[in-house]
């Protein structure tokens, strides 16, 4: 059997091992709460430091990368929110905001800490500072991504007018390369900081290209079924963007632990070495 395939085998079986499919279940139940503090104390932040009107036009850059349905369930949800939130950055809201967000990092940090078979996770203490870590990195990125927003016009302008030509297709491409560089640094640094694993980071590229590859197929694929088979609204009504959206996150869950069991499964065939080379 071909390595790669063997490997994909394996961290299959390490996923049903680990029943990756509930600590899923968790891990999207725990990102869907701790999404709106999360989101409302970006946009704060991100108000402050670039305008309002950058911020939310980050958000919504974010909702191009799901599929339609989640993002018209979401995008007015968090508009609205947003909108009646407080802008004050440094306020009991907002700490309480960063403590909730680290929740949602906390579950993906357990998904790591059972595919990587952790023995002894760090303390609790040392948990929530990474965990607080990882929702004041993502913040920062979220501010980034505005400002390259609000560059990336500018950028473009310049090239126009210093070549004398109109380029208007670059836009749609660079938008979603920079959401696939976000996604690829948001899946290395939940990789990277999170898992209490001592794996080298070029050795976490193989999961993060993995979930990141399964996470872009899947995504399009799920927009595809709704389109095609829109039977969700008849089965759960005026909920049914509410189960589309857990099913997302449902799936999101489900590619991010399986990178990360691929990325065990190579642990462990480096640790075979030649006794699975010779199989």
């Amino acid at each position: 059997m071909p390595v790669p395939v063997r490997v994909l085998a394996r961290a299959g079986a390490r996923f049903l091992r680990h029943e990756g499919d509930v600590v899923a279940g968790y891990v999207a139940y725990s990102v869907l709460l701790a999404m709106f503090p999360f989101l409302i104390f970006c946009v704060s932040l991100a108000g402050v430091l670039i305008g309002p009107a950058q911020s939310v036009e980050a958000v919504d850059f974010l909702f191009e990368m799901l599929p339609s349905h989640v993002a018209q369930t979401l995008a007015p949800v968090v508009n609205e929110v947003v909108s009646r939130s407080s802008r004050g950055v440094v306020t009991i809201s907002a700490l309480i905001a960063i403590w909730t967000a680290s929740n949602g990092v906390e579950a993906f940090r357990i998904s790591l800490d059972r595919a990587y078979e952790v023995r002894t996770p760090r303390s609790y203490v040392m948990r929530r500072m990474v965990a607080i870590s990882v929702v004041l990195l993502g913040t920062l990125t979220f501010v980034v991504l505005g400002l390259a927003i609000v560059a990336g016009p500018l950028l473009i302008r310049l090239v126009e007018s210093s070549l004398d030509t109109s380029i208007p297709g670059v836009v749609s491409v660079v938008r979603y390369v920079v959401g696939v560089v976000v996604l690829l640094f948001f899946l290395m640094v939940l990789h990277r900081r999170l898992a209490t694993s001592s794996t080298r980071p070029r050795r976490l590229w193989p999961g993060v290209l993995v979930s990141a590859a399964l996470w872009l197929v899947g995504a399009l694929a799920f927009s595809a079924y709704l389109d095609y088979a829109p039977s969700y609204t008849v089965t759960y009504g005026t909920l049914a963007g509410v189960i589309i959206t857990m099913l997302f996150l449902y799936l999101t869950g489900i590619v991010f632990i399986f990178g990360a069991e691929v990325n065990a499964s190579l642990e462990v065939s480096r640790e075979d070495g030649p006794a699975v080379a010779g199989e």
